[in-house]
This record gives C-alpha cells, sequence and structure tokens, in this order.
C-alpha cells in the first residue's frame, strides 16, 4: 500500500475539539497531511480508501497493561483469590518466576496483536520475569516493532527475589530508557512494582540512580495492603511515602489509586502525574473502585485483562452507573496529553502530527456529535474490534487481518510457548 492515501466518507474527530460529519484524513509518508469536510478534500495522488460512513478517532493509549499476562489465560490459581495478597501469592508470583525468553517475547506478541485489533496504537507495558531480566525489554521491543506499535515499556522492581534481582532490574530499566531517549517509536520508564514490595533501602537507590526525566510507573494504592504498608511505615499513604524518595513528579504513572489518604489526592492535585484507572482488574481483584470525586483527570488502563481499551472505559461507565464525569475528555484529550508527553509528535489529529488513527467497524444510524460521541462508543459500537488501525502511517490492521506479520504462522509458536508455560507452572 502506498504511504500517501487518504481516508474519505468518515466520521472524522479527536473526540474533543475536531469534528466532521462527512469529513477525510490525508496521510503523507507518516503523518497527517490534511483533515477536513468531505467538500474540502482536494484531488491528490496515491490510494482513496472509502470508510463507508465509519468514525474514524486517534490511535487508542493503553497506559498500563501486562503483556506477559496473556499466558495466564486458563491457568487454575493454586489456592484461593478472595483477595490481592492471596492473587499474588496463587497465580502471579508461581508464573512470573517461570516466564523465560520465549514466553516472554511469544505472550508480548500475543498481547500486541490482540490491541491492534482494538485500535491501540501506543501501550505502555509493565513486565515481570525474575528469571530472565537482561535484554527482556529489548525482546518486548521487537515484538512492537514486527506489529508496527509504539510502547513505552518497563520492568517491575521489587525486593522479592533479593538484591542480585533488584539490582538486575534496576539496571534493565536504566539501560532501556538510556538507548531509547531519542527513539520515536520507543521510550523507557522505571517499573516498581508496588510500595509494600520496595523498602525504603531500595526506593533510596532508585530514586538516587533514575534520572530525573524518566518517569516511574507503579502500582499504587491497588490493595489495602499497600496503603497499611505505607502507614506502618510512618508515611501518609502510597504517594505520599513516594513523594518522600523524590518519585513523585508530573510525569509518574501511578496505577489504581484506590486506597489512597487525603494527603495523597492532595498531592495528585498539586503534582498531576498520570493516574490510571483499571476497572475490570479491580472488579476481579476485588480492590475497590477508584474515588473520583478526590482524582477527576485520570485515564484507564488494561491492566492485563484485554487490549481492548474502549470496551474498558464501558466497564468503568457501567460499573458507575453512568456516574462518570465527561468520560470522553478522558478517552480523547487527557490521553492525547499523555502520549504527546511520551512522544511529543504523536496523539490526537492535527496536521503534522504522526498518523496514528483507528477506523472504528461502526456507521452511526442516529444523530452524532462531540456530546453523544461517547455514548456511541460504548452502547453503539461496543467493545468490538476495529475496521482498521493504523500507526506511523501503516495500516496495521484491516478488515479483519494483521498487515504486518503472519498471525496463522505466529499462533502456531503461541500456543507451543503458552503451553509450555502452563506446564512449568504446575510443576
Amino acid at each position: 500500500m502506498s504511504t500517501n492515501y487518504t481516508i474519505g466518507n468518515a466520521v472524522v474527530t479527536d473526540g474533543h475539539s475536531v469534528f466532521y460529519e462527512n469529513g477525510f484524513v490525508r496521510i503523507e509518508n507518516d503523518k497527517i497531511a490534511a483533515i477536513g469536510s468531505a467538500h474540502e478534500m482536494e484531488k491528490t495522488d496515491g490510494e482513496y480508501i472509502d470508510a463507508g460512513g465509519r468514525i474514524i478517532i486517534p490511535g487508542l493509549l493503553n497506559p498500563h497493561h501486562h503483556l506477559y499476562s496473556r499466558f495466564a489465560v486458563g491457568i487454575v490459581p493454586l489456592g484461593p483469590t478472595d483477595k490481592l495478597s492471596n492473587i499474588l501469592k496463587n497465580l502471579w508470583r508461581p508464573l512470573d518466576p517461570v516466564l523465560d525468553e520465549d514466553t516472554v517475547y511469544n505472550s508480548a506478541l500475543s498481547g500486541v496483536i490482540d490491541s491492534a485489533k482494538y485500535g491501540v496504537t501506543t501501550i505502555f507495558d509493565h513486565l515481570v520475569s525474575s528469571n530472565y531480566v537482561k535484554g527482556s525489554l529489548d525482546l518486548i521491543e521487537k515484538a512492537f516493532n514486527e506489529v508496527g506499535l509504539k510502547s513505552a515499556l518497563s520492568f517491575e522492581i521489587s525486593d522479592r527475589e533479593g538484591e542480585d534481582v533488584f539490582r538486575k532490574q534496576l539496571d534493565e530499566n536504566l539501560k532501556f530508557y538510556n538507548e531509547h531517549i531519542d527513539s520515536p517509536k520507543t521510550k523507557g520508564m522505571m517499573g516498581l512494582h508496588a510500595n509494600f514490595t520496595l523498602s525504603s533501602d531500595s526506593l533510596q537507590t532508585i530514586s538516587h540512580n533514575k534520572p530525573d526525566k524518566m518517569p516511574i510507573h507503579i502500582h499504587c494504592g491497588e490493595g489495602k495492603e499497600d496503603f497499611d504498608f505505607c502507614l506502618d511505615e510512618g508515611f501518609d499513604g502510597p504517594i505520599d511515602r513516594l513523594n518522600q524518595f523524590n518519585l513523585l513528579s508530573d510525569f509518574s504513572l501511578l496505577i489504581h489509586c484506590v486506597h489512597i489518604s487525603e494527603n495523597d489526592a492532595r498531592l495528585i492535585n498539586e503534582y498531576n502525574p498520570v493516574v490510571v484507572s483499571n476497572p475490570e482488574s479491580n472488579a476481579n481483584n476485588n480492590v475497590g473502585m477508584m474515588d473520583t470525586e478526590k482524582i477527576r483527570d485520570y485515564v484507564i488502563g488494561t491492566d492485563g485483562m484485554s487490549g481492548n481499551i474502549i470496551g474498558s472505559y464501558r466497564s468503568h461507565f457501567l460499573r458507575r452507573n453512568g456516574a462518570v464525569e465527561n468520560p470522553a475528555d478522558k478517552l480523547f484529550r487527557r490521553s492525547e496529553e499523555v502520549i504527546n508527553s511520551v512522544f511529543p509528535q504523536s496523539g490526537g489529529l492535527q496536521v503534522g502530527r504522526t498518523a496514528d488513527l483507528a477506523v472504528l467497524d461502526y456507521v452511526p444510524e442516529t444523530p452524532i456529535n462531540l456530546d453523544n460521541l461517547f455514548f456511541h462508543l460504548i452502547l453503539g459500537f461496543g467493545a468490538q474490534k476495529t475496521y482498521m488501525t493504523i500507526s506511523g502511517g501503516e495500516v496495521i490492521y484491516r478488515d479483519g487481518k494483521i498487515q504486518t506479520v503472519d498471525e496463522a504462522e505466529i499462533k502456531k509458536e503461541l500456543k507451543k510457548a503458552a503451553k509450555k508455560l502452563q506446564g512449568r507452572f504446575y510443576e
């Protein structure tokens, strides 16, 4: 397919300021060259794609994923899963040490393919594989590059495996971050598991070694265990503890924020970090829901549950009986800001920015505008796969088929890797 093409006969919107009921998007090389209404479209070279009245939106962001969890599907936990500590004990901690090079790569490839089918073009991933640390993030990057999506990758540091493994995890994050500072498609972050698995000495070491502009990516107040640990350590809560170790900033990724104090909420309002709520995993883990009266500016992640971001926003809205303030703002405006803060030439629908787009496989039958767009997405479009996903101007997924890799051949290897992993889990 040509690198210069136009998609027209579509509802075109960025979800917060741009809206054309019958519009087009012109792509030249990897950039958005023009956006407008149908009558403004000029005849140009390259392919014309008739969207058939479908909706074109910016490529979606998943700000918190665990791609390694793709092969956990079908695993029966080793014991009770009635609370977060038991879920960690009986599922995730036994899974962590049996992940190896083969399963880290293949689970990432599976998850990236799945995400592309749902219009996701940017993923912030959080890896844990205690027996395969060095070079693990490079392998996940390889999976992203093969499919064609953007990524911000991190390795989840904790004290669980001892000081030597802690140091390897820290070094993996630092090496990957430093090697990708200027990359247009891949970035590094400082991945931390949670406060309750990191000692004060460990946080001090991380703070001392972390470059000032390197974001942290941490589970924060997911379960009450994390909150109680911070109180026992003499802090007001998980966010206060991070702040005391100079790890809180406007580019910090704080995941969950369910169990936090009033002072934690004050710090969030003061620093304006990226808060990521994960409604489906919170329900699955029985940890409660984030207080959206305390935290109003946030985005939604999947926390490894799936690659379906619009489906997760739908779950968020329905779990709260529709009591969500300006949900489209979180899906579009705030997500655009977050993408643009990590990848400065990306996010949203603006001429000159990287062409990351999702063409939804949905033709509205009732009136549509910016005010009711979100309701069309969650109640009309629902949780479907897209018609087309475009990343950096390249068509990644179109009409039910991944365009960049041979999915049928890949699935053969995925099944082999998953079977081996699940066998090791029960050994």
